[in-house]
């Protein structure tokens, strides 16, 4: 009897909208991390010290963060005609380019280039 006469009383803690509300900003950075890697590790986040005002801001911080990593640019072979696998070319050792196999000096750097048997 006493606790249906309270849910008319507005702005009770126990109303059922004030719970809700309470409920949904108390998850707000796990539904914010819902997409990322580290959701789970949010979410856990949120639930042991997310009733703490600090652990809340920590774990919506990070839910908001970017979640790009860094990534360690590699560059990419270059994309020239296929070589031939006969013996008329092959490879300057200071650069890497593919040289004729009577030439001397290497076209892309000018290295020397060992002497090799005609």
């Amino acid at each position: 009897m006493l606790i249906s006469s309270l849910c008319f009383i507005p702005f009770f803690p126990f109303h059922p909208i004030f719970m809700l509300v309470s409920l949904l900003l108390y998850f707000l950075p796990a539904y914010l991390a819902r997409n990322r890697s580290d959701f789970t590790a949010i979410l856990v986040l949120n639930l042991l010290a997310g009733w703490t005002f600090i652990g809340w801001i920590i774990a919506l911080v990070w839910a908001l963060s970017s979640g790009q990593q860094r990534q360690v640019a590699v560059p990419a072979p270059p994309a020239g005609p296929a070589q031939p696998a006969s013996g008329t070319t092959f490879f300057c050792s200071a650069c890497g380019k593919s040289c004729d196999a009577g030439a001397r000096f290497c076209s892309s750097c000018g290295a020397a280039l060992p002497a090799t048997p005609r």
